[in-house]
């Protein structure tokens, strides 16, 4: 009499929720998420004419398929939680043209009264960027981050240099005080 054996195989999987992911695969990419609960864009594209979503584990990613006029579509890659590979996606990056009349002033110039201004421009692919500097004007003293104020007179119509931050920078050329009462020689500046 012959015995027969037979052995009953059950696979129980415990706490697992949304779909399984190996460590270190190579993630490719499919055009619906997996994900009951929803998938998570990592990489939204932008300057688009034509956008795909490619889902890769629970991450999507946008990759332009065309540019908008005036952009260029070029390669990026990202890594994504779970795949050993880098996934390639497509970016549209404006076409860089430069900038006319861009150029930074090369000297002060005066303001409003008591102030002077000297404007660096910067051209960042097709925009001009301008950044504004104020100093106090010649006869002036202190420093100003808009123009408008910050900057006061030297005492008694004291001369000073452009630029000059403290009172101690404000002189008074030979002669008398306002009053007549003082007279000095040479240039008197303030201490």
């Amino acid at each position: 009499m012959q015995k027969l054996s037979l052995f009953i195989c059950a696979v129980v999987t415990v706490g697992i929720t949304g779909p399984a992911v190996a460590v270190g695969v190579n993630c490719v990419g499919t055009r619906m998420c997996n994900n009951m609960s929803g998938c998570e864009t990592t990489v939204t594209a932008s300057n688009c004419q034509m956008v795909t979503t490619y889902y890769y584990n629970d991450y999507g990613i946008e990759t332009c398929n065309a540019c908008k006029t005036g952009y260029t579509r070029s390669a990026a890659t990202i890594s994504i939680p779970g795949c050993q590979n880098k996934i390639e996606y497509y970016i549209c990056t404006e076409n860089c043209t430069g900038c006319s009349n861009c150029s930074s002033d090369s000297t002060w110039s005066a303001h409003s009264t008591g102030y002077e201004k000297k404007v660096n421009r910067t051209c960042n692919c097709n925009t001009c960027n301008a950044t504004t500097s104020y100093r106090c004007a010649a006869g002036y003293y202190g420093s100003s981050s808009n123009g408008t104020s910050g900057c006061t007179r030297c005492p008694d119509n004291g001369t000073s240099v452009a630029g000059t931050t403290s009172v101690t920078g404000c002189c008074i050329s030979s002669g008398t005080d306002a009053a007549g009462t003082y007279s000095y020689s040479p240039q008197c500046c303030y201490q």
